[in-house]
């Protein structure tokens, strides 16, 4: 009598002990990107605007002295501090790899924009293939940037 009364309190207890770990499990869940940051999303889309201005004026200006790199070095100081902002930023935030690699991608993307800027541009035709780049690197960010702000999750 005593041993099958041991038994089901143990019954009980195990049952117990499965029953919170089984509630536990259930109100977790395993996040492998980072929350959406609205700064981040709105400095991108900050920057969106102040790139496709530039290819706009660029191409309104080109074969003229107006498109000269000189008169477009304000654009790029406020680009990489914008950039570096974002860069510091996306490292800050845990679990926020893919950020930080989009963002190191549009720096690149932003040298080599001025550094062909400075070697000049010899027509309008140039300027469309960089400024779809341009485009599919910020959709890039802000659809990501759109999808954690719903809740979907990426792999990081």
């Amino acid at each position: 009598m005593k041993l099958s009364k041991v038994v089901s309190v143990q019954g009980k207890i195990i049952g117990l002990l499965l029953l919170v770990l089984s509630c536990g499990y259930a109100c977790t869940s395993v996040r492998l990107i980072s929350e959406y940051d609205p700064i981040t999303d709105e400095k991108v889309t900050e920057l969106e605007e102040k790139v496709a201005t530039y290819f706009v004026q660029l191409e309104r200006t080109i074969g003229t002295d107006e498109a000269a790199y000189e008169h477009y070095q304000t654009f790029f100081d406020e680009a990489k501090v914008d950039l570096n902002t974002l860069s510091v930023r996306a490292a800050a935030v845990d679990k926020n790899r893919i950020v930080q690699e989009q963002v190191k991608e549009l720096q690149n993307m932003l040298s080599n924009l001025e550094a062909l800027h400075k070697m000049g541009f010899a027509s309008a035709e140039q300027l469309p293939p960089l400024k779809s780049a341009f485009n599919s690197a910020f959709t890039a960010i802000i659809r990501l940037q759109m999808a954690l702000k719903r809740g979907e999750k990426y792999e990081n």
